[in-house]
Formats: C-alpha cells, structure tokens, sequence
C-alpha cells in the first residue's frame, strides 16, 4: 500500500472509493458549463420559451402532470408551447395536440380556457420530446429540423408525426435516448 497517501492509508475501501469518485467528479467539467471566450465569462442569452417550458417540466412529478392532463392544460399555456417553435409550422403543431385552429380559438373564449385531456396529454408530450430533442442536438433549431426531418431509426417517418400516439412518442424518445449514448443500431 505503499501507493496511498498517509490519508487515504486510514481509510476503508468503500471510503477510498467514494474520495476518488469525488475526486474524479470534480475534475469533470459540468455538462452545461458557463459560457467562455477565452477564459472570461460571457453574459448569457435571456432565457428561451424553451427553458421555461423546460423549467417546468423538470419540476414536474408524475402525479402534477397526471393531474395537469386530468384537469386540462390552459390555451394560454399552448399558445405559449406553440408559440415557442420557429421552424416547425402551426399545421403540424395542431396536428400533434389532435385539435383544429378553430378548437383552440374556441376553447380560448370559453369559461374553462382549458384544452381536454387528450391534447392536454399530447402538449406535455410535446415538451417532453422537443426538450429533449434539444438536450441531445444542442439547440432548438437543430432539435426542430430533427423532429421534421425523416428519421432513418423510426422506418424514415418524420418523428414530429409520431409524436400524435404515445406509442410513438416512446419511439421517438428511445431513439433519442440511442443517439444520446451513440447506438444507432
């Protein structure tokens, strides 16, 4: 053991493991590190529509999302999903929540303003998919292009189109998921 620090000499296995894991994390950058022009920091962009929206998310148990579904997303909440595309157009964006233009204009003048369970569902799905699309492409606009571009993994249907069923939507994720970790296969 003549290896060891006099520290680390002292120690138990389990500890000796857990101080280097420690260690090894330490000296890892994070994975969204602060943005750097030659080692001075940089401001950072404002936040997007996006990093709202994924803000909220990721503070979402399971049961608030059940219960978001149950008692129904607001339009303006939709509006504001919507809203947050630039590349992918209104037509195929209502096609995934599974109502028309004339629905939302509807539900936007009634008491509730709220959608039904069903697209409720699909607009949470579609947060879901889309933030991790940009989590693993990088940016919004590469996430945007992905999800209306055939894809060679989902038989070369476009995975925005999957997206409308939630058997294709968990295709769409394992596929994301494959590319994240590199296995295409």
């Amino acid at each position: 053991m003549g290896h060891l620090s006099n520290s680390e000499n002292h120690m138990s296995v389990s500890d000796r493991v857990t101080s280097k894991a420690k260690k090894a994390s330490a000296k890892k950058p994070a994975k969204r590190a602060a943005l750097t022009t030659n080692g001075v920091p940089r401001l950072a962009a404002p936040p997007s529509a996006w990093s709202q929206l994924t803000l909220q998310r990721d503070m979402m148990t399971g049961l608030r999302a059940h219960d978001l579904v149950t008692k129904g997303v607001s339009v303006a909440v939709a509006k504001q999903v919507m809203g947050a595309f630039q590349l992918i157009d209104e037509t195929q964006l209502y096609n995934v929540l599974g109502i028309s233009q004339k629905t939302m204009q509807r539900r936007s003048a009634s008491a509730t303003k709220t959608l039904d369970p069903n697209a409720s569902d699909r607009a949470l799905r579609l947060v879901s998919v889309t933030s991790q699309a940009i989590d693993v492409l990088g940016s919004q606009d590469a996430a945007e292009r992905w999800l209306s571009s055939p894809a060679m993994g989902l038989d070369r249907r476009k995975p925005i189109d999957l997206l409308q069923s939630t058997e294709g939507t968990e295709m769409v994720k394992t596929l994301l998921t494959r590319m994240d970790y590199g296995v295409y296969a």
